[in-house]
Order: structure tokens, then sequence, then C-alpha cells
């Protein structure tokens, strides 16, 4: 699932290895401006891709934060990509 927001631009993906963990992908400073910075690894070096892995119930909480931030001048901002539930990647 893509993400994009004033807090800035995510993808969600989960993980084959463990189905409660998900993987988000952004850049080093959206990343950094919601969670810990010690969590973040870098992914792909050329574009500046970095990540994070969480649980379940910690996306859920990102979530609805970003839900809770925006205003209501902002909802337009706020797109979420396809969702393509029955796809699985191996991180």
């Amino acid at each position: 699932m893509k993400i994009s927001t004033s807090k800035g631009n995510f993808k969600i993906i989960q993980t084959v290895k463990n189905q409660d963990e998900l993987l988000i992908l952004g850049s080093w400073n959206d990343l950094v401006n919601n969670f810990e910075s010690s969590r973040v690894f870098l992914v792909n070096k050329p574009d500046s891709l970095f990540g994070i892995y969480v649980c379940k119930q910690e996306c859920t909480d990102f979530l609805g934060e970003l839900l809770l931030s925006i205003n209501y001048n902002e909802w337009e901002d706020f797109k979420l990509g396809e969702m393509n539930s029955y796809r699985t990647y191996l991180a």
C-alpha cells in the first residue's frame, strides 16, 4: 500500500517470513520524523530509500496518527495507492 500525506510518502508491505511483521519504506526524513532513528535502516542507496520493520499493531497506530494529523484542508493531499491484498513480498 502506498500512502502520500503532508507527513511523508510511505509504502507498506507485509513480509512473508512473519505474518505479523510489516516493512514501511520511505525517505530518511519521513521515517525518522515518525519513528526512532536507531530503528531505520538503508534499503537502497541510489534511491535514498530507507525502511523500518513494525508489527501490525504499531502500523495501525502509525496509520491512525497519520489520519488524526490531517486537517480538513489536507484531505485532498491524502492518497492511498492500490491495495493488493493477495501480494506478499519476501523481506
